[in-house]
C-alpha cells in the first residue's frame, strides 16, 4: 500500500478524532459541560422525537396530513411507521409521542433499528473502501458514526435521514455494476429513499447526466409508484393535495439555525444586528438558494469526477432544503465515502485532495473547538460543508478555464 495515497484518509481521521477525543475529555473533566450545547435544540426534550412522532402520526393514516403540519414525509414512510405502530401494546393519538417513547419495548425496537442501520453502513463502507486496511476502515466508520451529524443529529433525533443516507450509499455503490439485477436493485433503492424523504429524487439527475435513458425512465416509474400508490391507504386525492400544500408551507419557512442556505444567511444577518430587516432579506435569500440549486445541477452535468457528482447531489439534499435541521448534514457522508475511495485509486493527488478531508473532518466530528465561542454547534458542522462546496465550485471553474486556455492555444498553433 502506497502510504502517500492514504494521506487523505489519515488527514480526515486525525481531524475527526481530535474533535471527538477532546470533546469527550471536556465532558469528563467538566462534568457534562458541553452536552446540551451539542444536542439539537440544546436538549429541550426532543431526543428521538422524529421517530416516535411519526409513529403516532401513522395511527390515523386516512387523516394523516390533516391531523398535523409536522407529517412532512411521503406516505410510503408512514406505511412503515404504521408497522411500528401496530407492534405497540398501547394505542396513542397523534399528540402522544412521549407516551409512545416511554413504552420500554419501543425504545428497544429503535435501538435495534439503529444497530441494523449501522451494520448496513459498516458493510457498505467496508466494500467501498476495500483498498484500505481493516483497521483504517473501522476507524473511518467509528469517526463518522460518532460525529455530530450522526450521533448528535440523525440518531439523537431519531430521524430516518441516516437510513436514507445508507440506502443511497448502497445504491450508488451498485448502480454501475455489470450485474443487471444489482443495477435494477439500485433503481429500486433510490425510489424507496425518495419515498422516505422525497429529496433523494434528485439522484435521478445522475442517470440523465450519464445518458442512461432507459434506466432513468424506469427510475421515474418506480418513483411514481412508491410516491402515489401509498396514498390509497393515506386519504387518497385529498391527501395528495394537502401534502403538496404542506410542502409549499415548508418551502416558505425560515429560522436562524446555521443549517440550510436561507437559515444560514438569516443567522448571519442576526449576527450583524440586521435581523429586524430579515423579512425583506428573505426574498433575496430565496434567490440565492435557487441559484445555488441551479449551480449544483449544472455542476453535476459539467464535472467528470464521480465523487463530485455525488457531492453536488448531496449538497442539494443537505444545504438547499428550505426548512431543515442538523440531521440533513448526514447526506454529506455520501460524497465523503466515495471521495475516500476514489482518491486512493488515483495515481496522483492535488492540493485540494488534502483540503477536502480536513474540511470533511471538521464537519464529521464532535466540534470541541466550538465550545470556545458563543456560536451554536450547527455553525461548526455546516460551515465546513459550505466551504467544501465553495472550494469545489472554484476548482471546477479553474479547471474549465485552464482547459479553455489549452484549447485556444492549440487552435492558435
Amino acid at each position: 500500500m502506497n502510504l502517500k495515497k492514504e494521506q487523505a484518509l489519515n488527514l480526515f481521521l486525525i481531524v475527526s478524532y481530535a474533535g471527538i477525543v477532546f470533546f469527550i475529555m471536556t465532558l469528563i473533566i467538566g462534568r457534562g459541560y458541553g452536552a446540551d450545547w451539542l444536542i439539537v435544540d440544546d436538549g429541550y426534550g426532543h431526543s428521538f422525537s422524529d421517530h416516535f412522532k411519526h409513529i403516532v402520526y401513522a395511527s390515523d393514516l386516512k387523516n394523516l396530513y390533516f391531523n398535523t403540519g409536522d407529517a412532512a414525509f411521503p406516505p410510503f414512510a408512514y406505511l412503515l411507521y404504521r408497522i411500528l405502530y401496530r407492534v405497540n401494546p398501547g394505542s396513542w393519538g397523534v399528540d402522544d409521542w412521549k407516551q409512545c417513547l416511554s413504552q420500554g419495548n419501543n425504545m428497544l425496537i429503535l435501538i435495534g433499528l439503529i444497530i441494523v442501520t449501522v451494520l448496513a453502513y459498516t458493510y457498505a463502507c467496508f466494500n467501498l473502501l476495500e483498498t484500505y486496511s481493516t483497521e483504517k476502515r473501522f476507524m473511518f466508520v467509528g469517526a463518522t458514526i460518532l460525529s455530530a451529524p450522526i450521533i448528535g443529529g440523525a440518531l439523537e433525533q431519531g430521524n430516518i435521514a441516516f437510513l436514507v443516507t445508507v440506502l443511497l450509499i448502497i445504491a450508488l455503490s451498485i448502480k454501475d455494476s455489470e450485474n443487471a439485477i444489482l443495477r435494477e436493485t439500485a433503481l429500486i433503492l433510490i425510489a424507496i429513499t425518495a419515498g422516505l424523504k422525497i429529496y433523494p429524487a434528485i439522484v435521478g439527475v445522475l442517470y440523465l447526466c450519464e445518458r442512461r435513458w432507459k434506466e432513468a425512465i424506469r427510475l421515474i416509474i418506480y418513483g411514481l409508484i412508491v410516491f402515489f400508490v401509498p396514498f390509497i391507504f393515506c386519504g387518497g386525492i385529498p391527501s395528495i393535495i394537502q401534502y403538496l400544500k404542506l410542502l409549499l408551507y415548508y418551502e416558505n419557512l425560515g429560522e436562524r439555525s446555521w443549517t440550510n442556505i436561507r437559515n444560514y444567511l438569516l443567522s448571519i444577518s442576526d449576527l450583524l444586528g440586521l435581523y429586524e430587516r430579515s423579512a425583506s432579506f428573505v426574498r433575496y435569500f430565496k434567490i440565492v438558494e435557487k441559484l445555488y440549486f441551479l449551480l449544483c445541477v449544472i455542476s453535476i452535468f459539467r464535472t467528470d469526477v464521480k465523487w463530485k457528482r455525488y457531492l453536488y447531489m448531496a449538497g442539494i439534499m443537505s444545504l438547499y432544503i428550505p426548512f431543515s435541521y442538523r440531521y440533513v448534514s448526514s447526506y454529506m457522508l455520501i460524497p465523503l465515502v466515495f471521495f475516500i475511495r476514489d482518491v486512493n485509486l488515483n495515481e496522483t493527488a492535488g492540493r485540494t485532495d488534502r483540503l477536502y478531508p480536513i474540511l470533511f473532518g471538521c464537519a464529521f466530528t464532535l466540534p470541541a473547538w466550538g465550545l470556545l465561542s458563543p456560536l451554536p454547534a450547527d455553525f461548526y458542522i455546516f460551515t465546513p460543508l459550505y466551504l467544501i462546496m465553495i472550494v469545489s465550485f472554484c476548482e471546477d471553474a479553474l479547471e474549465r478555464r485552464h482547459a479553455g486556455s489549452l484549447t485556444m492555444s492549440r487552435d492558435g498553433e
